[in-house]
């Protein structure tokens, strides 16, 4: 690929403390960077507790086993995301349960989720789909003060909540920091809480559940995040400000380019912060797609919906998640891009497409 959908972007910073972490030996998940970037995140967040993970799936299956969330339960699950929210959900033996997107956010929708739950529901994740925060007011409403709400924030490092950072408004939050985010270690996750009690049993039991030395009091797992992966990551955190401002930067020079019509709608109350750049079509986005393919650029067909995978079929429609998923495409964004990119990535694909141009703004799909 001449463009790839993403890169990770390492500093001398970065490099420095991986240097320090190797020479003082310690590279599993009990080694000094793990708690370093632990409270990094906490402060940066401003959250009590902070468990860092080996990936953002981890993240979700620690907070719901954390949570007690087992066979017998459901949990609420967007229609329309990465399917890992929905495996976590399966893989603590729990149900997934499906609600479809709101047309605006396209997260998960407060209105339908009343006729969605049942007296088995236990908690809804709600995912920042594509940087965009989802209405924990509206959520919190809607479900109750029983049922924990789980915050997926793993796209949506920097993006805000009526002025407050994600990562915060969940009972319990995860991010993931896989290479494709704007904050990477190429793979990792955290979770975060307020709750002193919570984070001590997903602490427990992300340490194969023991509390003293080979003394284990539930069953537990390994969820650590190494500690070469923690100095990379503290480095990250280190520099946040200015990965997200950069990768937005990028975000900006596709707005030159695009009609409004073709960028993702925004709720008011939100402020979202670029994970991948959304191009939305008014038509089917295969011929596009193919399009960008054969130039050697990496862009991607967003997920299909997830009920309509086997693992999750149920037999309902979920019409917003169907038509969001017909026609989006997500285009290369990383803070390496230059403008140049972006003229090859947009101008020259309008060129081939033969679309009329109105000064820099290209309309598409009619």
């Amino acid at each position: 690929m001449k463009i790839p959908l993403s890169n990770i972007n390492l500093s001398p910073l970065d490099a420095q403390y991986v240097i320090d972490a190797l020479g003082r030996g310690w590279l599993s998940g009990t080694g000094d960077y793990i708690p370093r970037v632990e409270a990094a995140l906490c402060e940066r967040i401003d959250r009590a507790h902070c468990i860092v993970t080996a990936n953002g799936t981890l993240a979700l299956e620690l907070a719901l086993r954390g949570l007690g969330i087992g066979p017998g339960d459901e949990v609420l699950v967007p229609a329309l995301t990465f399917a890992a929210p929905a495996a976590a959900v399966c893989n603590v033996g729990a149900t997934p349960v499906f609600v479809d997107v709101h047309p605006v956010s396209w997260t998960i929708d407060p209105d339908l989720i009343a006729e969605r739950m049942s007296h088995r529901t236990r908690a809804v994740i709600a995912v920042d789909i594509l940087g965009h925060p989802a209405d924990y007011d509206a959520i919190r409403a809607a479900v109750g003060a029983d049922v924990k709400i789980i915050q997926d924030a793993a796209e949506a490092h920097g993006a805000r909540y009526k002025g407050e950072l994600t990562g915060k408004q969940g009972d319990v939050s995860i991010f993931s920091f896989h290479a494709n985010k704007a904050i990477s270690c190429g793979e990792g996750g955290c979770v975060l809480t307020d709750d002193a009690d919570l984070a001590k049993r997903m602490r427990v039991i992300a340490n194969h559940g023991m509390t003293a030395q080979y003394w284990h009091d539930v069953v537990g797992s390994n969820t650590r995040m190494g500690n070469l992966y923690a100095a990379v990551l503290l480095g990250q955190v280190e520099r946040w400000d200015e990965l997200i401002s950069r990768r937005n930067e990028v975000a900006g020079w596709y707005d030159e380019y695009f009609d409004a019509a073709n960028r993702r709608p925004m709720a008011d109350w939100a402020e979202a912060s670029c994970w991948l750049y959304v191009l939305q079509l008014r038509e089917p986005r295969v011929f596009a797609y193919l399009t960008f393919k054969a130039a050697g650029i990496d862009a991607r067909q967003l997920w299909r919906p997830l009920p309509e995978m086997p693992p999750y079929r149920d037999g309902r429609e979920y019409p917003v998640a169907a038509d969001v998923s017909s026609r989006v495409i997500l285009l290369p964004t990383w803070i390496g891009l230059e403008l140049s990119d972006i003229e090859l990535i947009a101008g020259g694909m309008f060129n081939r497409w033969g679309e009329d141009q109105v000064g820099r703004k290209w309309v598409i799909g009619g």
